[in-house]
C-alpha cells in the first residue's frame, strides 16, 4: 500500500462525509448495529475466502455481500413487524434504516478497498 492510495483513500472519507453533511443531519446515517454487522461479516468473508485477491478486496467483496445481507433482513424485519400493517412509519423506520444503510456501508468499503487495492 503506498502513499497516494492511503491520500486518496482519505480524500474519499472526507468527500462522502462532507455530502453527509451537506444533505442533512450526519448522525441519521450512524446506526451501529449495521455497521457492526457489515465489518464483522465482510472480516470474515476476507478471512474465508481462497483466491488471489488481496485481503483488503476480499474485505471490500464481503463488505457489499453483507450490506445486501442486512438490508434483507431489514426488509423483513419491515414487513414481519406490526408497524406495516399498521401502517405506522414510526414503528417501521428503524427497519427501513437497516434496510437501506447496510447496503450504503457495504458499498461505502468495497469502494474504499478499491481505492487501497
Amino acid at each position: 500500500m503506498n502513499t497516494t492510495k492511503i491520500i486518496c483513500t482519505l480524500i474519499y472519507v472526507a468527500f462522502i462525509a462532507v455530502t453527509l453533511v451537506m444533505v442533512g443531519d450526519v448522525a441519521q446515517y450512524i446506526d451501529m448495529p449495521a455497521i457492526i454487522v457489515v465489518v464483522a461479516l465482510g472480516v470474515l468473508f476476507a478471512m474465508a475466502e481462497k483466491g488471489e485477491d488481496g485481503i483488503v478486496q476480499k474485505f471490500g467483496n464481503g463488505a457489499v455481500r453483507a450490506g445486501w445481507l442486512g438490508s434483507i433482513i431489514g426488509i423483513i424485519a419491515i414487513f414481519g413487524g406490526e408497524g406495516f400493517a399498521e401502517g405506522d412509519m414510526s414503528k417501521i423506520g428503524m427497519a427501513l434504516a437497516v434496510c437501506s444503510l447496510t447496503v450504503f456501508y457495504g458499498y461505502f468499503l468495497k469502494f474504499g478497498a478499491m481505492i487501497l487495492d
